[in-house]
């Protein structure tokens, strides 16, 4: 696959990302063929292969994209612990619900669980890297590797069950609310 830096690359990549997230709002993530991502971003599938192996793919940079867009951090233990929810955090939670019909569309596609593990695994891989060396790598009661997966998975588990109708909260809410959450779990003292 071709590296980013160049500008060229960077627009087809935009251009492809644009037409992927058009598509879904159209038709839902399943119903979409590399052909008419294509089409639509005005490539051939010869240059879609040459930036990536598949749609999931796409669509995994575009969620990054995504939180470099809401310059949002990898997750950090002095976060969790703060006395309240990361700016960065509620802004986050308030473009997926602005976006709710492409997560939806998302969430129901067959490959949705690929998709969804490997956004969870990249978050989990973050915040490991953040645990690395604080003083919850020196007194955790539990093998860091397992914390992470529970916080992430928390977070993944309740942004899901917001977002699929099932709360009537508003983003700074789910927010503050898995922030306390978290912080009680992770310091119950």
């Amino acid at each position: 696959m071709i590296e980013s830096g160049d500008r060229r690359v960077e627009r087809t990549r935009q251009q492809l990302k644009s037409a992927l997230m058009q598509l879904v709002a159209e038709k839902g993530y399943d119903a979409i063929t590399i052909q008419e991502i294509t089409d639509r971003a005005n490539v051939g599938r010869t240059t879609f292969y040459l930036h990536y192996e598949s749609k999931d793919d796409l669509l995994l940079d575009h969620h990054q994209d995504f939180a470099n867009h809401l310059t949002l951090r990898p997750l950090r233990y002095e976060d969790l612990l703060a006395s309240e929810p990361p700016e960065g955090f509620i802004r986050f939670l308030e473009e997926l619900a602005s976006s709710r019909g492409i997560y939806l569309a998302i969430a129901r596609a067959r490959s949705a669980e690929l998709i969804i593990k490997g956004i969870q695994q990249q978050m989990v891989t973050d915040l490991l890297t953040s645990l690395a060396g604080t003083q919850a790598a020196a007194t955790a009661a539990f093998p860091l590797e397992l914390l992470a997966n529970y916080v992430v998975g928390a977070q993944l588990a309740l942004i899901d069950w917001w977002l699929t109708g099932r709360s009537p909260h508003d983003a700074q809410t789910i927010a503050r609310l898995l922030h306390t959450m978290q912080r009680q779990a992770l310091n119950p003292t």
